[in-house]
C-alpha cells in the first residue's frame, strides 16, 4: 500500500521544503549526548552504548514537524543516515537492515518474537528526589500494515535499583501505556488500540518525518529513593525480521528527578485509604452521611486522568475496593478526588 503514490508531487515539495524537515545527525560524542538528555536532579555515569553506529544520533528541527519533540536522542532499528533519511517523507520507506543481534530483554517483553537489529544505550545514573522521569516518541515504518502480525517491533526502559516499595527493580520496563502496564509496540498502540495515543503521520501526508506512524509524547516514570544508584537500560529491535525501521526519540533536556513531599492535601474526615500505599487489601472507606452518587477520579502527578468511576453508596460507612485501579496502574504518586453531595476532598495515592 506504501509508498509511491504521488511521487513526483511530493518530492518537489519535499525540495521546496526541506528546511521543514527533521534533522538527525551522527554524535561525537555518546556522553555528551546523554548530557544533553538531562535536565536536572541526575548524575550520569558509566555510560555506553551498543549496536551499529549509524543507529543512534541527535536530532533537531522537530518544532517544524508534528513529532511533538524539538530536539533530542534517536535510537532506531536502521541507519539514521540510510536513504531515505529519517527527515524524509512520509510516502518513502526506511528499511535497513544493519545485521545486529536482537536484545534478550526487549525479546522477554513481546514472547514468541525473535528481535533482531537493537540498539542499546545504557548508564548509571543518581537522582536527587523520589521520582524519575523523561518524555519520549517511539515511531515505525511497521504502521498501520503490520498491526497484529508477526512483525511488532518493540522497545524498553529498563530500570535496575532499590524499590522504594521494598526490594529491587531487576529490568522492570517503565516504558508503558499511561495509567496501564502495557507494554508499548506495534500492536499495543495504533490506529485501533490506545489510539489517543497514535498519531497517524502518513493519513496525515506527513512530509518531514519517513516514519509511517508514532506515538503522541509520552512520559516514563519511575519512584525512585533519593541518592541511591540505578541502572538505566534504554533499547529499542526489529522483531520478526531485519526490516521496516523503528526509532525512539528522547526529548532532550527532559530527563529529571524531584520530590514530592508537599501534595496539598485536605484534612480527611469523611474518607480513608488503608493501606496506603496500595496492595491487593486496599479498601477505599466512606462516612456517607446520605445515600448519594460518589464520584472517584485518580489523576497521576502531572494532573492527567487515570481513573474515574461514579457509584451509589447507602448512608453509613461504606467500603468501596480499588482492585481496578490498583490492577491497572503502575508505580507512583498519584492524586484520589473523591466528590459525593456533602464533600469533596482530596488525598494523595502511592503504589509501589
Amino acid at each position: 500500500m506504501k509508498k509511491f503514490i504521488f511521487f513526483l508531487f511530493i518530492f518537489s515539495f519535499c525540495l521546496s521544503s526541506s528546511h521543514a524537515q527533521l534533522v538527525v545527525t551522527q554524535p561525537t560524542s555518546i556522553s555528551n549526548m546523554v548530557s544533553n538528555f538531562i535536565l536536572s536532579g541526575v548524575t550520569a555515569s558509566n555510560i555506553s552504548y551498543t549496536g551499529d553506529a549509524n543507529a543512534v544520533g541527535s536530532f533537531s528541527n522537530g518544532n517544524t514537524t508534528n513529532l511533538g519533540l524539538n530536539d533530542g536522542i534517536i535510537l532506531t532499528t536502521g541507519s539514521i543516515n540510510g536513504v531515505p533519511p529519517i527527515g524524509d517523507s512520509a510516502v518513502h520507506f526506511a528499511s535497513n537492515c544493519m545485521g545486529q543481534p536482537g536484545d534478550a530483554l526487549l525479546s522477554s517483553l513481546i514472547p514468541g518474537y525473535t528481535t533482531n537489529d537493537a540498539a542499546v544505550l545504557e548508564f548509571d545514573l543518581i537522582p536527587v528526589g523520589n521520582i524519575l522521569e523523561f518524555q519520549y516518541v517511539f515511531a515505525s515504518e511497521e504502521y498501520l500494515e503490520w498491526v497484529g502480525s508477526n512483525y511488532n517491533d518493540v522497545f524498553g526502559f529498563f530500570i535496575s535499583g532499590t524499590n522504594p516499595g521494598g526490594g529491587n527493580y531487576l529490568n522492570e520496563n517503565i516504558a508503558l501505556i499511561p495509567g496501564s502496564n502495557t507494554v508499548v509496540c506495534i500492536n499495543n498502540v495504533n490506529d485501533s488500540m490506545n489510539s489517543a495515543y497514535y498519531v497517524d503521520n502518513l493519513g496525515l501526508n506527513g512530509t518531514s518525518i519517513v516514519f509511517d506512524g508514532f506515538t503522541t509524547v509520552l512520559i516514563a516514570q519511575a519512584s525512585v529513593v533519593p541518592s541511591s544508584t540505578y541502572h538505566l537500560k534504554m533499547a529499542i529491535a526489529d522483531a520478526g525480521d531485519f526490516a521496516y525501521d523503528s526509532g525512539i526519540f528522547l526529548k532532550a533536556q527532559s530527563m529529571k528527578s524531584y520530590t514530592i513531599t508537599n501534595i496539598e492535601e485536605k484534612e480527611s474526615r469523611n474518607f480513608n485509604i488503608s493501606p496506603n500505599p496500595l496492595n491487593g487489601d486496599s479498601k477505599l472507606t466512606l462516612t456517607m452521611k446520605q445515600s448519594g452518587k460518589v464520584k472517584i477520579n485518580i489523576t497521576d502527578i502531572t494532573g492527567k486522568e487515570v481513573y474515574t468511576s461514579e457509584i451509589t453508596l447507602n448512608a453509613g460507612i461504606q467500603q468501596v475496593s480499588l482492585d481496578k485501579f490498583n490492577n491497572i496502574s503502575k508505580a507512583g504518586i498519584y492524586l484520589i478526588h473523591i466528590q459525593t453531595d456533602n464533600f469533596t476532598e482530596l488525598q494523595k495515592l502511592v503504589k509501589y
